[in-house]
């Protein structure tokens, strides 16, 4: 994989050779294997204070981890903040801080960092715009067992299938 590549590998991996790695392992949760890439220049979707961001690696399942991209434009300060669940993060390119109630944190590219569940916080970039890959244990999207695609987009005499829950599978079935 290359600069800029990101993927979900569930079990065991081995990782050599040259470069810098953001690799989280989240206890009890066994993804789906996934590879994408590279992050492009800015995110999708609109987010706050002149931010854009993109869904990485979607949640298998609501509730699930995912992947997203931050990009901060040059000189920007977010509005303070806070997350439920904690954040680890990877500096793709750029320069700028995160300012906390315990400090200031540089950050340049290539650096790691975890922002822990509740704690104020924002991201200023400097003169380049700032481009970061974040990691998220938990998300509030994604299909369900009662709402996901292939069930909605059935159609069966005109109804969507998702409407017909006597036809919907009962049995736990997942791996």
């Amino acid at each position: 994989m290359g600069a800029g590549f990101f993927g979900s590998f569930p079990g065991r991996i081995h990782v050599q050779g040259e470069g810098r790695a953001l690799i989280v392992s989240q206890s009890g949760y066994r993804g789906t294997t996934l590879l994408g890439g590279p992050v492009e220049d800015r995110g999708r979707l609109l987010y706050l204070d002149g931010c854009t961001n993109s869904l990485l690696l979607s949640p298998p399942i609501d509730g699930d981890p995912c992947l997203n991209f931050l990009h901060l434009p040059a000189h920007v300060s977010q509005t303070p903040h806070t997350h439920s669940s904690l954040r680890a993060g990877l500096i793709l390119s750029g320069n700028g801080q995160c300012e906390t109630e315990q400090g200031v944190l540089p950050f340049e590219e290539g650096m790691v960092f975890v922002i822990p569940p509740g704690v104020l916080h924002s991201f200023q970039s400097a003169e380049q715009a700032l481009r970061i890959v974040i990691f998220h244990p938990d998300s509030d999207t994604g299909p369900t067992d009662t709402n996901h695609t292939m069930l909605n987009r059935t159609l069966i005499e005109g109804l969507s299938a998702q409407q017909l829950q006597h036809l919907h599978t009962q049995t736990e079935t997942r791996p």
